[in-house]
């Protein structure tokens, strides 16, 4: 813990750790690594040279609670360039930020859904690599829920992947968009896989009083994040998840500080 928080008192205002996701099923040249852990486990990816095999073979993604995405721009594209995905919430992005200003080299433009012009903070970013084909799903995307929903077609496999930000203290009706989006997500019949991130603002360390726990039940998710994503100096709480319907195509699954 003191190396995440000595990392980010360079760059973020809060102790938030970063989630990366290697997806097997999807690789370019498949086949085991018999130096990392088995399928679906929680790794310590604080060293990302410690995966160079796995970004080669495998689709990576990362999300990160960036809080203000603008001015970490240069340090995002010096030090997350490997990930074919990238999902940011807490941008701080309105219409004053163009896509063209925030457009990271070798990225489609950024899919991004800002919070609004009468309110400040939350939103949600997403960026592709270009070699990738990816398309909003606007359609399952719900009035005032910050999200993103991307369908992705990865050698050979439709994946929609959704990046959400559930704002602390929220309404319940935000819940209720949250299930009315998961469902559409989920009746889906023409995609393989459904992967789903994001700070849902939702302590799973602590989680008798779980908003998302019915959830994961209901629609028989899987949550593979099980260390703490987010730090104070007395606490500790885990607020960034991960979700698949499909845990087997889940190859690795790890936190660790950002840069």
């Amino acid at each position: 813990m003191e190396n995440i928080e000595t990392i980010q008192k360079c760059v973020f205002d809060h102790k938030i750790a970063l989630i990366a996701v290697f997806i097997t099923g999807l690789e370019t040249n498949p086949g085991p690594n018999d130096d990392l852990n088995s399928s679906g486990s929680t790794v310590n990816i604080a060293d990302l040279s410690n995966f160079s095999e796995l970004f080669s073979k495998s689709v990576s993604f990362l999300h990160l609670n960036i809080q203000s995405i603008v001015p970490k721009l240069d340090l995002i594209e010096a030090e997350y360039d490997e990930f074919d995905i990238l999902a940011f919430t807490e941008s701080w992005l309105n219409n004053n930020n163009t896509d063209e200003s925030i457009k990271l080299l070798n990225y489609h433009s950024p899919f991004r859904r800002d919070r609004g012009p009468q309110k400040t903070g939350g939103g949600v970013v997403v960026y592709v690599k270009n070699n990738l084909v990816a398309h909003r799903r606007q359609e399952i995307e719900m009035d005032n829920l910050e999200s993103v929903w991307l369908e992705l077609k990865l050698h050979g496999k439709k994946v929609l992947f959704g990046t959400f930000y559930i704002p602390p203290n929220c309404e319940q009706d935000i819940w209720v968009k949250l299930e009315n989006s998961l469902d559409m997500a989920l009746n889906d019949n023409h995609v393989d896989y459904i992967m789903i991130t994001g700070d849902f603002n939702d302590n799973q360390i602590n989680c008798a009083n779980s908003k998302i726990r019915p959830l994961l039940t209901q629609f028989s998710l899987n949550q593979l994040i099980d260390e703490p994503t987010h730090f104070t100096e007395q606490s500790s709480s885990l607020l960034d998840l991960f979700m698949t319907n499909n845990v087997n195509a889940v190859t690795y699954c790890g936190v660790g500080p950002p840069v």
